[in-house]
């Protein structure tokens, strides 16, 4: 009977990696500070964590006072506050700002945080967890040490360029490198566009995403009006409709200066629609209307500081052309290396004759094209992401239940 006994507990006893896969639709929160490519990648891990629920997405940012401060002194000022008044999550501090939806007192499984001006969000929420059952993922680079969170998910392309300073490929505590981008697996349900796109764009139309200058992409107002230019010219010299995305990177200057040069063109033809991202009541309104846009288009033209965006439209299965890739440097480089490598994009060359080209591909008319690659099977998305799910779940078990992965 003793014997028995024994058997019966051993049997019933739960390892983390059994509680791992017992953890049916945890809550999950995704904090983004509501940017396109931050959003999305983060939506799609939320989306794997939640299993049959669905994340709550909540763009809350770091207010205008603390992003004044280095990301390493923002951290200090929020453990500081946070250690002399002990907040709600339904009342949230001077340096945070919610710009949809703010935070409620259903205390979140796991944080998906990803964007540099929602980091003070996530570690916010870190420091008001008590009972510590919260798990923190960052998806990027934080510009802080990995430790301040439970895990961070980056592309390999990005850790070999900013982890470069610790050695080659280096491993940091509480870091998962993973071979591609984090890309969304689940089946999506897209809708029709009619109410934002007219009627005549049925037949097929391009998307330009448009980003704006950074410190490893640097392209100015002027180059903008060269895109504007070159978008002028699908339009006359391919017959091409085309919509503009506006996202949150992109300057106010560069918007102007390209609608000037749209205003150009013949109105009555209506070729040229443009979409203000950053206009959208939501971060999953603006999401939702994004996705659509880049199912329904035949091809998708890319300034090159959108790395995410640009292996984003891949994944769908869409032609992705890129232009401005010879200002990048360090990550963006590397990534586009890969990329040209792969045959999973081209650089954007158009032709500046008015009658329509004969060449193979209009769009990058240079030289001959190589079949498109792969997107499966260069970004191996599916086993990606189930790594990076499983590892996340079974981490957060160690964390919960105390002990250790044999």
């Amino acid at each position: 009977m003793l014997k028995q006994i024994r058997l019966l507990g051993r049997a019933t006893r739960v390892s983390p990696r059994c509680y791992s896969t017992q953890t049916a639709s945890p809550n999950v929160w995704v904090v983004t500070d509501g940017g396109i490519e931050s959003s999305l990648q983060a939506v799609a891990l939320g989306k794997q964590l939640s299993g049959s629920g669905k994340p709550k997405v909540k763009t809350v940012v770091a207010s205008k006072k603390l992003q004044m401060f280095p990301a390493i002194i923002q951290k200090y000022l929020i453990e500081y506050s946070a250690s002399k008044h002990k907040g709600t999550l339904s009342k949230l501090p001077w340096y945070l700002t919610a710009k949809d939806e703010s935070f409620d007192e259903a205390k979140p499984d796991y944080v998906i945080t990803s964007g540099q001006d929602a980091v003070p969000a996530c570690l916010y929420l870190t420091n008001a967890d008590q009972n510590k059952k919260c798990f923190s993922v960052y998806v990027g680079y934080p510009n802080i040490p990995f430790i301040n969170f439970d895990q961070v998910v980056l592309p390999k392309y990005e850790a070999n360029a900013k982890m470069a300073a610790l050695g080659p490929l280096a491993r940091q505590k509480n870091g998962i490198i993973t071979p591609a981008p984090l890309l969304d697996t689940t089946p999506t349900t897209y809708k029709q566009l009619d109410q934002m796109i007219p009627a005549t764009f049925s037949q097929g139309f391009t998307t330009v995403v448009v980003g704006g200058h950074s410190p490893n992409c640097r392209w100015y107002s002027e180059d903008a009006v060269n895109l504007a230019d070159n978008i002028k010219r699908m339009v006359k010299n391919l017959n091409d409709k085309v919509v503009v995305v506006y996202t949150d990177r992109t300057p106010p200057l560069v918007k102007d200066k390209m609608n000037k040069r749209f205003a150009e063109l013949d109105n009555t033809q209506a070729s040229v629609i443009t979409w203000d991202s950053t206009l959208e009541p939501s971060t999953m309104n603006k999401l939702t209307s994004y996705e659509n846009i880049i199912h329904f288009s035949q091809r998708v033209v890319l300034t090159a500081d959108l790395d995410y965006a640009c292996a984003h439209a891949i994944s769908k299965g869409k032609p992705v052309y890129v232009t401005f890739g010879g200002q990048c440097r360090s990550y963006l480089s590397h990534f586009y290396r890969w990329i040209y490598d792969a045959h999973l994009a081209r650089k954007l060359r158009l032709e500046r004759h008015n009658h329509r080209s004969t060449v193979e591909d209009a769009y990058s008319y240079l030289g001959n094209h190589v079949t498109w690659g792969n997107a499966a099977k260069v970004f191996q998305m599916k086993h990606t992401m189930s790594y990076v799910k499983s590892e996340i779940v079974e981490i957060r078990a160690e964390k919960v239940t105390g002990k250790r992965r044999k």
